[in-house]
């Protein structure tokens, strides 16, 4: 491979061990740089994967990516750090000081991929000024089973041209900010039905299938300039009947590589995730994986049962699995070679040799009212009305409005203990809407969950001319937020006045198949804080709603 002549010139200077180290891109539990410190200094990763764990404001931040350089200044050739961040919108870092937008499928509904570029430059933005150098974002994944456990949200929609368009503009405009940015999961996670954090899910596509609809997003995201591609942890058996894309020589090398001509980094997805962890050894599946065409093993180690006595012993152990590996000729010391001149590139492209002297002058980027401003009208446009009979919408409050929390109270306790991955969002979408609404001045009756689950229905809303009750969910990492018992109650309350209920969904649109007596169904395709504050404003103003489905509902 050709390399820019100062890469090959540090690949050609760097021992087998510092190669190999360049591989790995780990996490650490907490704001304790101890467990980490050796394997940067001693072993040399290539990276971090940090989340709201590590840092959860923007001067710790920039305190911790300051501390994880420095440290390289201390192994021989002193090669600086990728330092990876989930901040996709629906999943983020730093919140709630970052700018998230509505997520990913709330720009799908936009049909603006403007505003998607936007944010994406915006996202870039805030995480470079704390020295954040990466984002593991946008996922390219087409969203087409109702029952995907995981993505839901997170993708752009279900329409491969829609999700396309929307790719391209999120890889513009984190390309424009200067921050890494990452396709992901390759081939495409949005037709599974298992959480690969739980275990091993199988689509069974064939090629052609995947040609014709989830590769490509994926294609036009690497013609667009994309720098990572990240694996997914999915068996396909009509393409690798043994092996999980991420270990797929097929997958990684014929398809992404040869056929689909990209010739950036391979990242992997978290290789200690349930469906990984629960069927292969972490030494094989490593090792695997590189033979198959990928360039970084990643572990967000902690997060997954993690046990952090034997945190450093594990990972050593790891890496000198993969260094026997060369030496042994199970990984040839030209794969070797490609892979690591492949980051190192990366680092030379992205500026990134010189984060120590730089992230010290950094001034945190965050809280900007232009920032909040695009994320406000984002989440405005993408408001869609996918359902009227009776024509509620908009709502008339020329008396008091009765809203209805369906979610129940403890179910958001979740939503804080997903140990920094995730929406990291302390404050419901609900009460956000509440406040808003109070703000504006509206007289509005509340009633929760916990009032309506065993009780009569009110006279007070039995009475009323319409109602809103409100909806949402958060897609969590090995969990899942509890939706059932909201759907319970919005169907008892559509048994009585189902022809006077506007459901106001914080979420995406799938439930809409199973509410046939729900008169009036509003989604947002989000549960972000700028969703639950549009739709409040959408609603005293009276502002039409644009936004464009961006999934099937049956």
């Amino acid at each position: 491979m050709n390399f820019p002549s100062p890469i090959q010139s540090l690949l050609n200077s760097l021992s087998l061990e510092e190669k190999v180290g360049q591989l790995f891109l780990l996490a650490f539990a907490g704001h304790n740089l101890n467990p980490i410190t050796p394997l940067i200094v001693e072993y040399g990763i290539g990276g971090c994967y940090l989340s709201q764990e590590n840092a959860s404001n923007p001067e710790e931040a920039k305190e911790l990516t300051l501390s994880l350089q420095k440290f390289t200044q201390r192994t021989s050739h002193q090669i600086p750090l990728i330092l990876g961040v989930d901040h996709e919108g629906t999943w983020g870092v730093l919140v709630p000081y970052s700018t998230t937008g509505p997520g990913n499928l709330a720009l799908g509904a936009t049909g603006k991929p403007e505003l998607t570029q936007k944010i994406y430059d915006i996202f870039g933005k805030e995480m470079l000024s704390v020295g954040f150098n990466a984002i593991f974002a946008p996922c390219a994944d087409c969203n087409s089973n109702p029952h995907n456990a995981i993505i839901g949200m997170r993708s752009f929609g279900e329409f491969p041209n829609r999700v396309a368009d929307q790719v391209v503009a999120a890889v513009k405009g984190a390309n424009t900010s200067g921050i890494i940015s990452t396709l992901k999961h390759f081939p495409g996670h949005g037709d599974a039905s298992i959480d690969s954090h739980r275990n091993l899910p199988t689509v069974n596509k064939n090629l052609n299938q995947l040609e014709q609809g989830d590769l490509y997003p994926f294609q036009q995201g690497i013609d667009a300039g994309v720098n990572m591609v990240m694996t997914s942890h999915i068996l396909f058996p009509q393409i690798d009947s043994i092996n999980p894309a991420t270990m797929s020589p097929l997958i990684m090398n014929h398809l992404l590589r040869e056929k689909m001509g990209f010739k950036g980094v391979v990242l992997t997805d978290s290789m200690n995730m349930g469906a990984i962890k629960k069927n292969y050894p972490s030494d094989e599946a490593a090792i695997k994986a590189i033979q198959a065409g990928v360039d970084m093993i990643m572990l967000a180690e902690e997060h997954y049962d993690h046990d952090s006595s034997i945190y450093i012993k594990q990972h050593m152990k790891l890496i000198q699995s993969v260094i026997q590996a060369v030496k042994k000729g199970r990984i040839t010391q030209e794969r070797l070679d490609q892979a690591s001149g492949r980051i190192l590139t990366l680092k030379f492209n992205k500026g990134i040799f010189s984060a120590p002297s730089m992230i010290a002058d950094l001034k945190p980027q965050f809280g900007l009212s232009d920032h909040a401003s695009v994320a406000l009208d984002a989440a405005s446009s993408a408001i869609t009305i996918l359902r009227d009979r009776s024509q509620l919408w908009p709502i008339n409050l020329n008396q008091p409005l009765t809203v209805i929390n369906c979610v129940p109270r403890d179910a958001y306790a979740i939503l804080s203990h997903t140990r920094g991955i995730g929406p990291n969002q302390s404050e419901p979408a609900f009460d956000i809407f509440e406040k808003e609404l109070v703000r504006l001045g509206v007289d509005i009756k509340i009633y929760h969950y916990e009032d309506l689950r065993d009780e009569a229905i009110p006279e007070t809303i039995l009475s009323a001319h319409s109602f809103i009750a409100v909806t949402e969910d958060y897609p969590l990492p090995g969990a899942d937020f509890e939706t059932n018992l909201q759907k319970q109650l919005v169907n008892k309350l559509s048994t009585s006045v189902g022809d006077r209920m506007i459901v106001l969904a914080f979420r995406s649109s799938y439930e809409l198949s199973e509410f046939p007596s729900v008169s009036t169904y509003i989604c947002t395709y989000s549960s972000r804080p700028c969703s639950a504050l549009a739709a409040a404003q959408n609603l005293v103003n009276k502002k039409p709603l644009t936004g464009q489905a961006p999934i099937s509902v049956l």
